[in-house]
């Protein structure tokens, strides 16, 4: 039994040694800042986070995370995470994204349901000043 047991070990401790040079990998594509506000109607949101997928799905797409906080005046700063590889940097790559808004937490409650934005917003080449109009009273 003590041999089995020493057996498992060795073997678990070789596969992660052996897959410690396997860090999954993935480069950013072209991004370019983008920022603006989140209104609900005439008034910004006050706090949250926005959420963007490309629409259509484009290829590696899903692996790239792009979001961002949304301070008390509304405003944003978009950022993207590559899932795969961890690597983040400011901006967007260009495309046409769905967005989701998720209200901010207040204190111990969550925030509330996430919004699905019906207008996409789209990131061009070059610097973005958008605006996220989120359906619905503040």
């Amino acid at each position: 039994m003590r041999h089995l047991t020493a057996a498992a070990v060795a073997a678990a401790l070789l596969t992660i040694l052996g897959c410690a040079d396997d860090k999954p990998t993935g480069d950013l594509p072209a991004l370019h800042p983008a920022k603006g506000k989140v209104m609900f109607g005439k008034a910004p949101a006050a706090g949250g986070s926005v959420q963007l997928k490309p629409d259509p799905a484009a290829p590696g797409g899903a692996d790239l995370v792009i979001t961002s906080s949304v301070t008390a005046d509304g405003t944003f700063e978009l950022q993207t995470l590559h899932a795969l590889s961890q690597k983040k940097a400011a901006g967007a790559p260009a495309g046409t994204y769905k967005v989701t808004y998720l209200p901010p937490l207040s204190g111990q409650q969550s925030g509330g349901a996430p919004v699905a934005v019906p207008k996409p917003v789209t990131v061009a080449e070059g610097p973005n000043d958008l605006t996220i109009d989120v359906p619905g009273k503040k």
